[in-house]
């Protein structure tokens, strides 16, 4: 048997099956195009307002455009989008991702690259575990290979810094201090501006000269230290834990006995008084803008200047409100998980998102919305939502401005709507597009289609670009 005969046969049905889908792609007001074949392939373009979107393989495959602003996935590997000056990629969620912004770049692996880029600084890092380097805003260049040697500059908090077989031995400069640490955390000493000697965990000072000084021993025992030396309302710290905290100032204290359950807090500014008596189980706080009532687990209440906290039954129910004259915000969570928001920026702009997990989330403001169901994180991620979305998400809404849109079971039913003209979609199988003066309804991608224009009334059989009217 020749190959013609036992595949030629097949391709030729298989292009005529195809070939008769495509006669079927449908238009739109817009003066687009569109061919739905869910969950296998789906095509949308509206030139006259910028919008585009490919679909290949059920959820595997997207490509959307709208305006200034692509987004391509290949779900759950990888998606890329880019608008105006920006470019932003994930994959292998959550290990990998790059993004590049106003001149900015930062690339990373998780757990073992990362590179860094700010302009106009200018400043740069990089890491390829073990190798790392960068250069400093300065055009200081650092690197190394941890934990065998390196030097590292503008980094941790500190001006300069270098190891040799770290935790063996490491040095530090912050302004005027200098830090040596062998066998970290045990060994450590600093002279310059800050005078330091420690043996952890058996006892060590560290002294800043007229700001602070700090004594322990038996770490996190027993503690000495005074505080704010350099202001007009220096601490004092004695601690002897669990026994005893003593901490006292001129404008007020803190003392604790079994330390944390017993303690009193007293602050001449703002008349501020706490008793924990013991914590968690009973608090009762009152001053100036500040009032605290706490019958754990029952009841929490905590109210002070522009935040006003309430807790029932402890992780059933807890809201929170922010109100600072610019900014409102309230913050409902409820059920462990899910949560509602509404916020109101200072021009008025309003926002509102519910998760009620696992159920559905949905985020609205002015000029958008999207709704997705089920929700599996209890938490909020874009990556998630790009690459492991289009799998779990079965039913999904999107609005834009005056555009909406919706899918069920991966597009296999569409739905869309503007002011022109409103649309659904089961497939190839059938489907329905309405606008003010007429409409059009489809079977099996156009081997039947009704159409109706005013009064006029028009039927086409087997794709066919003209039939019968009325």
């Amino acid at each position: 048997m020749s190959l013609f005969s036992r595949y030629g046969q097949k391709i030729i049905l298989l292009a005529a099956v195809v070939g008769v889908l495509l006669a079927g792609c449908t238009g739109t007001p817009h003066g687009g195009r569109r061919l739905n074949l869910s969950p296998l392939l789906f095509y949308s373009e509206e030139p006259a307002v910028g919008r585009s979107r490919v679909e290949l393989l059920g959820p595997i495959y997207s490509r959307q455009r709208d305006g200034g602003s692509t987004l391509t996935t290949v779900a759950p590997l990888f998606y890329i989008w880019r608008s105006g000056g920006g470019t932003e990629t994930e994959f292998l969620y959550p290990l990998g991702h790059y993004k590049t912004s106003g001149g900015d770049s930062r690339f990373s692996i998780i757990p073992f690259s990362a590179w860094t880029e700010e302009l106009p600084e200018g400043a740069s890092t990089w890491q390829f575990f073990p190798f790392y380097g960068g250069r400093t805003s300065g055009g200081e260049a650092y690197g190394g290979i941890f934990p065998l040697f390196g030097t590292y500059k503008e980094r941790f908090h500190r001006d300069s810094g270098a190891f040799f077989l770290w935790p063996l031995y490491s040095t530090s400069t912050e302004g005027e201090a200098r830090h040596y640490r062998f066998l970290w955390p045990l060994f450590s000493y600093s002279t310059g501006g800050e005078q330091a000697c420690t043996f952890w965990p058996l006892g060590g000072k560290i002294i800043k000269p007229g700001v602070y000084e700090k004594y322990y021993a038996l770490w996190p025992l027993i503690h000495y230290q005074r505080l704010q030396l350099d202001t007009k309302n220096p601490r004092t710290v004695n601690m002897a834990l669990p026994f005893y905290v003593w901490d006292t100032s001129p404008m007020g204290y803190r003392k604790s006995i079994l330390f944390p359950f017993f303690t009193h807090y007293h602050q001449d500014k703002g008349n501020f008084e706490q008793w924990d008596a013991p914590w968690p189980l009973y608090q009762q706080g009152d001053g100036d803008n500040f009032y605290l009532r706490n019958y754990f687990p029952f009841y929490y209440r905590k109210i002070e200047r522009s935040r006003d906290q309430m807790k029932l039954f402890w992780l059933l129910y807890d809201r929170i409100t922010e109100d600072d004259g610019q900014r409102w915000e309230r913050i409902h969570r409820y059920l462990i998980f899910s949560t509602y928001l509404a916020e109101i920026d200072g021009q008025g702009n309003w926002s509102e998102k519910h998760r009620l997990w696992p159920l559905f989330y949905d985020s609205e403001r002015s000029d958008f919305r999207h709704f997705h169901a089920p929700v599996i994180l209890p938490m909020q991620s874009e990556g998630w939502d790009r690459l492991f979305g289009p799998w779990l998400y079965l039913w999904t809404q999107d609005r834009q401005n005056e555009y909406r849109q919706g899918r069920l079971l991966w597009g296999i039913y569409r739905w869309e709507e503007t002011p022109e003209y409103r649309l659904w979609e089961l497939s190839f199988l059938a489907s329905r597009q309405t606008t003010a003066t007429g409409g059009v309804f489809r079977l099996l991608s156009g081997l039947l289609t009704l159409e109706r224009e005013g009064t006029m009334r028009r039927l086409k059989l087997f794709y066919l670009p003209w039939g019968l009217h009325w």
